[in-house]
C-alpha cells in the first residue's frame, strides 16, 4: 500500500512540475505578445501623430508655385505622398449704390441690395502615379454650388481642370486633359491670395475669361529662369459671342464637339530682385456651334467662321513691401464678324483692349511680424468696342478705380476691402457705377 501511494506522488510531483513549466512557457509567449503588440500601437500612434501635425500648425506641406499655377494647385507636385488634397474658398460682402444701369427698376432693386455669397469653394484632388505621371484636378462650387430647379441663386458644380502631366523633364514636360489656358497673370493663378482687390481684375475677366479652361494639349517646362508653355486649344463657340464680353461667352466645357483648334504660347522670365514678366498669345478659328450634342440644338445656324487673335504682356513685382501687378492686352477677330453678328443676333466688336496695374505696399514690412497688410490701388481701362461696332460704343468702354486693403493674418488667409468705381466713357448711355466690398479668402 506504501508503495503505491508513493508511486501516485512521484507522478503527480511530475505532472505538476510539467504543467508548471507549460505555464510558464504560455506566461512567455503572452508576455511577447503584448510587449508587440505595445510597440505596435506606440509606431500607430506616432504615426497618426505625425499625421496629424501636417494638418495644423507647423505643418511642412509645402505651397509653392508651380508652372505658374495657384500655390493650393500647386501642393500634389511638391508632395511626397501619392494622395494631395488641397483647394480654395471665397466669401463676399458687396454693396453698390444707386445702380440703376439694368432694363427694369425691380432689377435695378435688387442690385442695390447687400450681396452675401460664398463666391467659390475649390477642392483640388491631385494624384501621383510616380515620379513623373502626375493627375491634377479642380472641382469648383461657385455660388454656394447647383440646383436644378433654379429655385435660388445657386449657379454651379464643375470640374475645372483635370489633366494628367507627363514630367519628362524639368525643360519638357506634356500637359494632357481639361486645362488652364496658359494665358495672362490670373488665369493659371486664380487663387484669392494671388491678387490684392475683392474682385479679380476686369480686364482678366471681360477680355481674358479667367477662369477660361478648356480641352488641349501643352507642352511646358522651365529653362533657367525661363518658364514657357505652348501647345494646342479647342477654340471658343463663336455662336456664343456677347456684346461687349469678347470671347467670354463662348467659353467650352469638358463635353465638346467642335473642330476648331486655336494654338497659345506664354513665356514668363524671373528676374532677380521679385521682378517677372512675360507675354502670351493665342491664334484660332472659330464658328457657330449649332448643337451642344448630336441631336440637341443650341440655336444657332451660323456658318459664319472667324478667326480670333489675342496676346498680352504682363509683369510682376514682389520685394521690399511692394506687390506690384500690370498687364495689357488686345484681342481680335477678323473672318466673317459682320455675317457671325447679323446671325446671332449680337453686335460683336472686331477689336479690343485693356489694361491694368494693381499696387500694393505692405504698411507692415519695417516691423517684426509675419502679418501683411497691403494698402492698395488699382486701375484699369478697358475699351471692349476698339472698332466702335456696337449701337452705343461708349457703352463698353470704361475705366475701373479701386482703393482698399488686403490683410493676410497667415500667407494662406486674407481679408480684403475696398471702394471701386467704374467710370463710363462721355458717350455712354449707362451711369457711373460704385461699389464697396468686404471679402475672405483662403487656401489649404
Amino acid at each position: 500500500m506504501k508503495k503505491i501511494v508513493l508511486s501516485l506522488a512521484v507522478i503527480a510531483s511530475v505532472g505538476m512540475a510539467a504543467t508548471n513549466e507549460e505555464l510558464y512557457k504560455e506566461m512567455q509567449n503572452l508576455k511577447k505578445e503584448i510587449d508587440e503588440m505595445r510597440i505596435s500601437q506606440e509606431q500607430t500612434n506616432e504615426t497618426l501623430l505625425e499625421e496629424i501635425a501636417n494638418t495644423t500648425l507647423g505643418s511642412e506641406t509645402k505651397y509653392e508655385s508651380f508652372s505658374s499655377l495657384g500655390q493650393a494647385a500647386s501642393k500634389v507636385y511638391h508632395s511626397d505622398k501619392a494622395l494631395s488634397i488641397g483647394g480654395y474658398g471665397e466669401y463676399k460682402f458687396k454693396k453698390y449704390s444707386g445702380f440703376k444701369n439694368y432694363g427694369s427698376a425691380v432689377a435695378n432693386a435688387t442690385r442695390n441690395k447687400a450681396e452675401y455669397n460664398i463666391v467659390r469653394f475649390v477642392p483640388y484632388i491631385g494624384f501621383k502615379f510616380n515620379d513623373w505621371i502626375i493627375m491634377n484636378t479642380e472641382i469648383e462650387f461657385e455660388d454656394g454650388g447647383a440646383r436644378s430647379d433654379n429655385t435660388k441663386n445657386y449657379k454651379y458644380a464643375i470640374v475645372e481642370f483635370s489633366y494628367l502631366d507627363f514630367l519628362i523633364d524639368k525643360e519638357f514636360a506634356v500637359r494632357v486633359g481639361h486645362i488652364l489656358v496658359p494665358f495672362g497673370l490670373v488665369n493659371l493663378n486664380h487663387e484669392p491670395v494671388a491678387y490684392l482687390t475683392s474682385d479679380r481684375p476686369i480686364v482678366e475677366t471681360f477680355i481674358i475669361p479667367s477662369t477660361w479652361h478648356t480641352n488641349g494639349l501643352l507642352i511646358h517646362g522651365q529653362i533657367n529662369s525661363l518658364e514657357y508653355y505652348a501647345g494646342i486649344i479647342t477654340s471658343p463657340d463663336a455662336g456664343a459671342h456677347k456684346e461687349g464680353r469678347f470671347i467670354q461667352q463662348g467659353r467650352l466645357g469638358a463635353r465638346q464637339f467642335t473642330d476648331d483648334l486655336s494654338f497659345v504660347a506664354r513665356v514668363a522670365y524671373d528676374f532677380s530682385g521679385g521682378l517677372n514678366a512675360g507675354a502670351s498669345f493665342m491664334y484660332g478659328t472659330s464658328s457657330a456651334a449649332t448643337e451642344t450634342r448630336p441631336g440637341v440644338l443650341t440655336g444657332q445656324s451660323s456658318n459664319a467662321e472667324i478667326t480670333t487673335l489675342m496676346a498680352e504682356v504682363h509683369a510682376s513685382y514682389i520685394n521690399n513691401g511692394f506687390n506690384i501687378q500690370a498687364l495689357a492686352t488686345y484681342g481680335g477677330f477678323s473672318g466673317d464678324v459682320a455675317q457671325l453678328s447679323s446671325d446671332i443676333g449680337e453686335d460683336i466688336s472686331k477689336r479690343v483692349h485693356g489694361a491694368y496695374i494693381t499696387a500694393g505696399y505692405d504698411l507692415l514690412h519695417s516691423f517684426a511680424t509675419e502679418h501683411k497688410l497691403y494698402a492698395v490701388g488699382e486701375v484699369e481701362y478697358l475699351n471692349m468696342d476698339a472698332s466702335n461696332s456696337t449701337e452705343y460704343p461708349d457703352n463698353n468702354k470704361f475705366n475701373e478705380y479701386t482703393i482698399g486693403f488686403a490683410y493676410f493674418p497667415d500667407p494662406k488667409v486674407v481679408i480684403k476691402g475696398d471702394y471701386k468705381l467704374r467710370d463710363y466713357a462721355s458717350g455712354a448711355m449707362l451711369a457711373d457705377e460704385n461699389s464697396f466690398t468686404v471679402s475672405a479668402g483662403f487656401i489649404f
